[in-house]
């Protein structure tokens, strides 16, 4: 059984709702590294990260917001929405087309939204380049991980799950965890608080490296002290700058890189 599953309801909250770089040379370790590692703790975010899924998400708030009457185009789903849970997008999106949506609206309207999702995710989800094997490096050097998504739980296991990292990583944090969404940081601060008990020892944020995709993400982790390397797979790089390395996949990222970020 995958251990995200198990360890899924350790320490969880009530829920409401549904720079420097280090230039010490260091030796390569092979295609992603697997030595030991100053790294603590790697914390993923999920959709555009782990696997490409942010084309259906925007789908499907796109179909559920215009039987409601309001229309989302591309581009302001990736302006200004795409780091927002379910919740969040509807009700910004809403205000900003003079809708003010109710709380029973909004989760008639997630809950819409997530059928129409899962049945596209589990027809058509597919991997993100790079991701499974950095983990499976990371995982070999000892480091404890876990996912922080706005996503819905169900959707964020799919994820793992299709990526092949379900029994390597420890814990999730998804929509249904946390009062406030990115870039609120709770959702980080829970991951770590949740590995640490899991570990049985003290994970320092400012030895934590997060994978974001999204400015409100970065936003999120940063004002923890976390380490970020943002993939630009959602957003162009310079939307990004706030991070401390952005790629265009992780197909080429090491487990050094990675300890590389830390101050």
């Amino acid at each position: 059984m995958c251990s995200f599953v198990l360890q899924r309801d350790l320490a969880k909250p009530p829920s409401s709702r549904l720079r420097g770089r280090r230039s010490l040379g260091r030796r390569h370790l092979g295609a992603h590294g697997t030595k030991g590692t100053h790294v603590d703790a790697l914390i993923s975010d999920c959709d555009g990260v782990i696997v490409d899924s942010e084309p259906i998400h925007l789908a499907g708030f796109q179909q559920i917001l215009a039987e409601w009457g309001v229309t989302l185009t591309r581009q302001a789903y990736y302006d200004r929405y795409l780091g927002f849970d379910d919740h969040d997008c509807f009700a910004a999106v809403g205000a900003d087309n003079g809708r003010t949506f109710t709380e029973d609206e909004i989760a008639e309207m997630t809950a819409a939204k997530t059928r129409l999702v899962q049945e596209k995710m589990h027809a058509n989800l597919q991997p993100m380049p790079g991701f499974s094997a950095l983990v499976a490096a990371l995982a070999q050097a000892g480091v404890p991980m876990a996912i922080c998504s706005g996503g819905l739980r169900d959707e964020v296991e799919l994820a793992a799950v299709t990526a092949g990292v379900g029994d390597v990583i420890k814990t999730l944090v998804c929509a249904e965890d946390v009062q406030r969404g990115k870039p609120d940081p709770e959702g980080y601060s829970l991951a770590l608080s949740r590995l640490t008990e899991l570990v049985g020892r003290e994970l320092r944020a400012r030895r934590t490296v997060v994978l974001e995709d999204s400015p409100a993400g970065i936003a999120a982790a940063k004002a923890l002290g976390m380490a970020v390397l943002a993939v630009a797979s959602s957003y162009p790089r310079e939307a990004l700058h706030q991070a401390d390395r952005v790629v265009d996949s992780l197909a080429n990222v090491t487990a050094d890189d990675l300890e590389n970020l830390l101050p």
